[in-house]
């Protein structure tokens, strides 16, 4: 886990210590999530992605606010599950081992990581030729 997210579950957690919300559910033995609601049941994805639609569509409206009229890119709609493909592809573009990538995301096979997950960008893709073609170049010593 980065530092970074364990920083902010940690915060979550003593906020919900503070305000008295206690996880209540329990999914194939495990318990004591952090992302609970208000009644300490588990958030449910339907729910989640609600609040994301509700997310995207306040910060296009002030987006569009602010432009003026001129024309501007604003947030696509996605889900939280698109949440995960993306983390699954910055873990390829930053040389994750798959072994590890399949165990961080729990698959039964790397099989499942790559084909359904790791989606190969154009940028990684070219730095990855690039990388390919110098690798070749090291072992001939060949300048061009």
């Amino acid at each position: 886990m980065l530092p970074k997210v364990k920083e902010a579950f940690l915060k979550e957690k003593a906020y919900q210590e503070k305000v008295g919300i206690t996880c209540k559910a329990e999914v194939d033995g495990f318990s004591n999530f952090i992302f609970v609601n208000r009644f300490g049941n588990v958030q449910h994805q339907g729910t989640l992605n609600k609040a994301l639609k509700r997310i995207i569509r306040d910060c296009n409206y002030e987006l569009l606010d602010k432009s003026g009229g001129k024309e501007i890119a604003t947030l696509p709609n996605f889900s939280n599950h698109s949440l995960r493909h993306t983390f699954t592809t910055r873990m390829c573009e930053a040389g994750v081992n798959i072994k590890a990538m399949q165990e961080i995301l729990g698959h039964a096979d790397a099989e499942t990581t790559l084909g359904i997950y790791a989606d190969a960008t154009k940028d990684f893709k070219s730095k990855e030729m690039i990388g390919f073609d110098e690798y070749f170049k090291s072992l001939t010593n060949d300048p061009e």
